[in-house]
């Protein structure tokens, strides 16, 4: 395999024009005439050539050294001739590559999100794939689209087509992001039976102690409540967003959330209000940390492994350097016992084939094989996967050693079923999976994972971002004291319909009407 020079291939597309819709013009190669094997291998009998980019982590290492490649790439007889993209300005490459060439990559695996995808397509450059998916050359995803219906509705875009295959992940719909973790050495220094913690009021009581009666023993008044990492651009585990579902909302990155069969605004909800009122007199009261507005991620790990915080939230290990603590199961709150919840089932957008390519049948053979469940377990953990008997142990990542393998930038089976086959779990899966099983019975509907048309996703960015400004900047505001939100409510809400709320809101229910009937 040849290895491309992307600096001298940028440098030739930034000189090309703009492809027009047949999306490659004269350059496109003229295919052998193959015969390509539905099933089984090698795909082809005699070796063909893709170019192909990679999209890789910064520092991950180039493609075509991968040995999963170099494996699959003899197994099938579809050689391919690799480009990386990685490093800073990696999208703006990507995306140079698809817009302004007239020689296209014949595939591309990963780093476009699926509005960009649509409007590749709209213009011609990419390639529907759903006659290559039911027509026999991807028999692996084809059983799990069968299987997983809502997979299939996931994937398929406005038009009705399919342009790139998904990667599958371990960790199965509906999911949490956070988990309510509670400090159990000062619940034993206060004679405090942790499963005695039950509702918001029993936590906002405990945090009062906490704070008020020195549990960390050094005679001062230095104890931190309750803290979280909700601002932008931290938002690293999902803030509070998950917590309010205690109050019967999710308010996640976009403010939207299903209830009841249609498409809310959670953000203007009276649960919403409820919930910031709770807040702001748990804040003003002393009991959360008076930091959880300013504070960037390493100063909050910081107060986490001190082992000085009494309750905090996070998705990662409940684990301190001087502390002990634990996670609790969702709280009852107003609305009950409920916790927020995401959709990560699947990653879109991990693997398309461009409209110039002389090979998609065969392309489309060898991508599928990702879906082999071995493959799709070398393709995500490289060298750091290793064999032991039927099964294989993941290794612990070694400081500047690279997995040699593209992760999670390309199309991959790891659902739940290949997991528990293949995987011998670490201590720390372990318990993963055990925080994932005690939240389980308590989460809200996600929101579905819809498709938007490139105008739709065009207004809904434009949209957001006066939508979150008003929405962040007020709830820190009320949720310090600073303002009077019962007051205030009206104009807050006229202030985001004047913005483009109730447009924003018209986007959002249609696309889901349209996941919906699909």
């Amino acid at each position: 395999m040849k290895k491309k020079n992307i600096a001298l291939i940028l440098a030739a597309l930034m000189a090309a024009t703009a492809a027009t819709g047949c999306g490659g013009g004269s350059g496109a190669r003229v295919a052998k005439e193959v015969t390509v094997a539905k099933e089984g291998y090698p795909v082809v009998d005699e070796v063909i050539t893709i170019n192909a980019v990679g999209y890789g982590e910064p520092g991950g290492g180039e493609w075509e050294e991968f040995p999963i490649f170099k494996q699959l790439e003899e197994k099938t007889n579809v050689d391919v001739n690799w480009t990386t993209v990685s490093g800073d300005g990696a999208d703006e490459k990507l995306n140079l590559l698809l817009a302004s060439s007239k020689e296209l990559p014949d595939a591309v695996f990963s780093g476009l999100s699926t509005t960009k995808i649509a409007t590749y397509a709209e213009k011609g450059l990419i390639r529907p794939i759903e006659d290559l998916i039911d027509g026999g050359y991807a028999p692996n995803l084809k059983k799990i689209l069968d299987e997983r219906p809502e997979i299939r509705k996931a994937i398929t875009m406005p038009d009705g087509h399919i342009y790139a295959v998904p990667a599958i992940n371990e960790d199965e719909q509906p999911v949490m992001t956070t988990t309510l973790n509670i400090n159990k050495d000062w619940c034993d220094a206060l004679g405090v039976n942790v499963e005695d913690i039950k509702t918001v009021d029993d936590f906002k009581n405990l945090m009062d102690r906490f704070v008020n009666e020195d549990p960390n023993g050094n005679g001062e008044k230095d104890e931190i409540g309750f803290t979280l990492e909700p601002v932008s651009p931290y938002h690293v585990w999902n803030g509070d967003a998950n917590f309010t579902g205690m109050w019967g909302i999710s308010t996640d990155y976009d403010p939207v959330m299903v209830k009841d069969g249609d498409i809310i605004c959670s953000v203007t909800q009276p649960e919403y209000k409820d919930y910031i009122i709770w807040f702001r007199d748990m804040y003003t009261a002393g009991l959360i940390d008076k930091e959880c507005f300013t504070h960037d991620h390493n100063q909050y790990m910081a107060k986490i492994d001190s082992g000085n915080v009494g309750a905090y939230l996070t998705n990662g290990p409940v684990t301190s350097a001087q502390a002990a603590f634990v996670a609790l199961p969702p709280l009852e709150g107003p609305a009950g016992a409920h916790w927020g919840s995401l959709d990560f089932s699947i990653d879109k957008g991990r693997g398309l084939i461009t409209t110039t390519n002389p090979y998609p049948e065969a392309t489309m053979r060898f991508i599928d094989s990702f879906y082999e469940p071995e493959n799709s377990l070398n393709l995500r953990y490289g060298v750091y996967l290793q064999a032991n008997g039927d099964q294989y142990e993941i290794l612990p990542n070694e400081s500047g050693k690279l997995a040699q393998a593209p992760g999670s930038y390309v199309a991959t089976n790891l659902s739940k079923e290949v997991t528990e086959k293949y995987i011998i779990k670490t201590e720390e899966q372990i318990q993963a999976t055990e925080r994932k099983e005690l939240y389980g019975p308590y989460l809200l509907e996600p929101l579905p994972l819809m498709n938007y048309t490139p105008e739709e996703a065009s207004d809904l960015s434009s949209l957001s971002a006066d939508i979150t400004k008003i929405v962040s900047e007020q709830k820190a505001k009320w949720c310090t004291g600073q303002g009077d939100i019962e007051a205030e409510w009206d104009t807050y809400i006229e202030s985001l319909n004047k913005v483009g709320l109730e447009k924003y809101m018209e986007i959002q229910n249609t696309a889901y009407d349209r996941y919906m009937g699909s």
